[in-house]
């Protein structure tokens, strides 16, 4: 998937914050976002999802499902709710079922849910509500799925889940925001994006292992 001549300037600014950016992302696999704070790694997303508008054309992708760092949710309704409100709109029914839901979402996902079902959904931790938010919002087939800091918040145990849930879906194309490394190794063929000065730089696995920058330096590290 080829990004050209992305350029973006945000309102009464003089300069353009992306001047004529160009990148690939990889396609159908996972690609990692990352880069120092301010950045501009939200602002990329956002224009490649159609949240802002590129000043000049480009060719983005045409379906997106943008997942950010914490999304609206009442408290006060069940996990069976959560459930029928996302897939309901996703698959055109207004009510499911347990048994229907299981023929709607892939088995670790619904290792998941199958015993939360009938929990209030905000008496679960924070960490628990993103993961069911998350993992089923993965249940949309969409051209390409931004997530901004899956992993905040979550343990690694069911930071496991979360990652069991992205390979199994190989078919897709992933843009994750992160800063933790630890999501790297959770994958065996990626795509690094480093964004550095407005500009991407990409890394394979193997690149981006042996890259030397103080930055990547420190994100390893951390």
């Amino acid at each position: 998937m080829q990004i050209k001549h992305l350029t973006y300037q945000f309102p009464k600014q003089t300069t353009p914050f992306f001047n004529d950016l160009s990148f690939n992302l990889a396609v159908p696999s996972v690609n990692f976002l990352i880069g120092t704070n301010g950045a501009g790694k939200t602002t990329l997303a956002d224009l490649l999802t159609g949240l802002r508008s590129p000043s000049t054309p480009v060719t983005l992708p045409k379906s997106t499902l943008y997942l950010s760092q914490r999304l609206p949710m009442l408290t006060s309704i069940k996990v069976q709710d959560v459930a029928e409100l996302i897939l309901g709109v996703e698959y055109g029914r207004t009510k499911l079922t347990l048994a229907q839901v299981k023929s709607l979402v892939d088995p670790a996902t619904y290792a998941v849910i199958e015993p939360l079902w009938n929990q209030v959904y905000g008496q679960l931790s924070g960490g628990q509500q993103r993961l069911v938010q998350l993992l089923l919002f993965l249940q949309c087939q969409r051209e390409l799925i931004v997530l901004d800091e899956p992993t905040a918040e979550i343990d690694r145990q069911n930071v496991n889940r979360l990652c069991t849930v992205l390979r199994e879906h190989p078919d897709r194309t992933y843009l994750i925001i992160t800063h933790d490394y630890r999501d790297l190794t959770q994958f065996k063929d990626y795509q690094v994006l480093w964004l550095d000065q407005r500009r991407v730089t990409t890394f394979s696995p193997v690149e981006f292992a042996k890259a030397s920058q103080p930055f990547i330096r420190d994100f390893k590290q951390h």
